[in-house]
Parts: C-alpha cells; sequence; structure tokens
C-alpha cells in the first residue's frame, strides 16, 4: 500500500468527475483508466509481424535446393 497526499480540493473533483462513493474508488478508477489509454498496445500489423532479425546466411538458406527432395 502507497501514501499519496493529494491536495483536498483536487481529491474533491476528482471523486466528482469520476463519479465514484469515495476519494479511494476515485483514484482507483482513474489510474486504471489512464493506464488503458497509455498502454502502449501492438497494433494488429505488429502482432502478425514476422520476426525478420535473420542473418544473411539463414536468407540464403532459405533460397538453396534441399537435393534430397524430389
Amino acid at each position: 500500500m502507497t501514501t499519496i497526499n493529494l491536495d483536498d480540493t483536487l481529491l474533491s473533483e476528482v471523486i466528482a468527475v469520476s463519479h465514484q462513493k469515495n476519494a479511494q474508488e476515485a483514484v482507483v478508477k482513474i489510474l486504471a483508466d489512464y493506464l488503458l489509454q497509455h498502454k502502449k498496445e501492438p497494433l494488429l500489423f505488429e502482432k502478425l509481424r514476422v520476426v525478420d532479425d535473420f542473418s544473411g546466411e539463414d536468407v540464403d538458406a532459405l533460397f538453396i535446393r534441399n537435393k534430397d527432395i524430389a
């Protein structure tokens, strides 16, 4: 548990804006909302992206024909 000192006027405004019952619920709600807005969620394209940190030899190996396969 962390203790934070806040100005009473600011805290009253936070409670009013957040429509919560008390200061603790208001601060928890606002911090949770803040995190949701500012988390760096990767874009769908980034989630689907293939890792491309291959070395030159790895790329060359993709184009070598395997003579054992007919």
